[in-house]
C-alpha cells in the first residue's frame, strides 16, 4: 500500500487554482474545441483572457453550426412530405447521410485546426466563418424587418 493517500481537498484546491488562474491560457483555449461542451470551461473560467474568450466563442459557433446541420438532416429524414419526396427520387439516405458525414468531418476538422492554432497562441479565424456569419446576420436582419 502507498504511503501517500489521495487527498481530495488538495486535489479540488489545485483544480480550482488551475481553472481560475492565469496559467496555461493556450491549453485552455485549445480545450474549447472539444466537441459539444469543451467551450464551457474556458468560457466560464477564463473569459478574461483574450485568447480563451476568442477561441471559446469560435467553438460555440462551430458547435451551433453542427447542431444546425444535424437539425436539417433530422428534418429531411423525419418530416413526412420531404422524406417521401426524397425516397421517391432515391435520394433520401444519400442526401441525408452526405450532409451528416460532411457535418461530422467539418466539426472534427475545424476542431483540430482550431485547437492546434489555439495551442500555438494564435487568434486564428477558422476558414469560411466570417462569410457564414455575415450571411446569417443578413438573414436574421431580414427576418427582423419583416416581423417589425
Amino acid at each position: 500500500m502507498s504511503d501517500q493517500r489521495f487527498n481530495t481537498r488538495e486535489f479540488l484546491e489545485e483544480t480550482k487554482r488551475l481553472l481560475e488562474g492565469e496559467e496555461y491560457p493556450n491549453l485552455f483555449a485549445a480545450i474549447s474545441y472539444i466537441p459539444f461542451l469543451g467551450w464551457v470551461i474556458p468560457w466560464f473560467f477564463r473569459r478574461k483572457q483574450e485568447i480563451c474568450k476568442f477561441h471559446a466563442l469560435q467553438a460555440i459557433k462551430l458547435n451551433l453550426g453542427f447542431v444546425f446541420l444535424y437539425l436539417v438532416v433530422w428534418f429531411l429524414r423525419e418530416f413526412p412530405i420531404l422524406s417521401t419526396i426524397l425516397k421517391w427520387i432515391h435520394a433520401n439516405p444519400v442526401v441525408t447521410d452526405f450532409i451528416s458525414y460532411v457535418a461530422w468531418l467539418a466539426l472534427f476538422g475545424y476542431g483540430i485546426l482550431g485547437a492546434l492554432q489555439a495551442y500555438q497562441g494564435k487568434l486564428f479565424v477558422l476558414p469560411l466563418f466570417p462569410e457564414i456569419e455575415n450571411e446569417v446576420r443578413k438573414i436574421l436582419s431580414k427576418i427582423r424587418r419583416t416581423q417589425g
